[in-house]
């Protein structure tokens, strides 16, 4: 795969189970945590946001809308996480707002913003305000450096989860926690930092 960033030649590309890509998208995923974490995963996300270079995949990352049922990371939550985001960030929160991001995997980090970017431009025209996602320390830190503005929500525990050493390998050793963040906010913020590129063109697939 040629690994050079040429931002015309990406685009994004939503994939779920009844798209051709979804059992190449579901490897893509187990081969990078399997790397990353000796983990073995049992489950995927609803669907993948897919940055495509080419046929190719740059980097993958999960999602799935609040309003279509219980978030996987609300299994480490005291509450609904739409409650919870409410009282936190001082405003009501409808579930139709809020997006959960999972199973984030990429082979090359420079690939990181202008994936980062799509997806909230693709979600907040979704009408999603709010994310909610599990970090690891570097995945946090690397968001940081970008400048998002995010809440820590609440620690990952590994005891709220069936089986968690056995699917997810070493994952919990890498202090994952529960974040928050306004998809709004955090577009103006990305879209700060991007390349002078015609972003619509690389997101016309959606």
């Amino acid at each position: 795969m040629n690994n050079r960033l040429n931002l015309n030649a990406l685009y994004l590309e939503v994939i779920d189970a009844k798209h051709a890509k979804w059992p190449n998208a579901k490897q893509y995923i187990s081969e990078r945590y399997q790397l990353a974490f000796d983990a073995r995963l049992n489950g995927y996300m609803p669907a993948f946001m897919a940055l495509m270079q080419g046929d190719e995949f740059a980097s993958l990352c999960g999602f799935r809308g609040a309003e279509q049922g219980t978030l996987f990371l609300e299994q480490y939550l005291d509450d609904d996480a739409s409650t919870l985001l409410s009282a936190q960030f001082a405003t009501h929160i409808e579930r139709h707002q809020l997006v959960e991001f999972g199973q984030l995997a990429s082979f090359n980090k420079g690939f990181s913003l202008v994936h980062f970017f799509l997806i909230a431009e693709a979600l907040v025209k979704r009408n999603y305000q709010w994310c909610i996602f599990t970090a690891t320390d570097p995945l946090y830190a690397m968001m940081r450096r970008f400048g998002l503005p995010l809440r820590i929500i609440a620690d990952a525990d590994p005891n709220r989860i069936p089986n968690a050493s056995e699917i997810w390998g070493t994952y919990y050793q890498h202090q994952p926690r529960i974040v928050a963040g306004n998809l709004i906010q955090g577009l103006a913020r990305l879209s700060k930092l991007m390349p002078d590129n015609d972003s619509q063109a690389m997101g016309d697939s959606l």
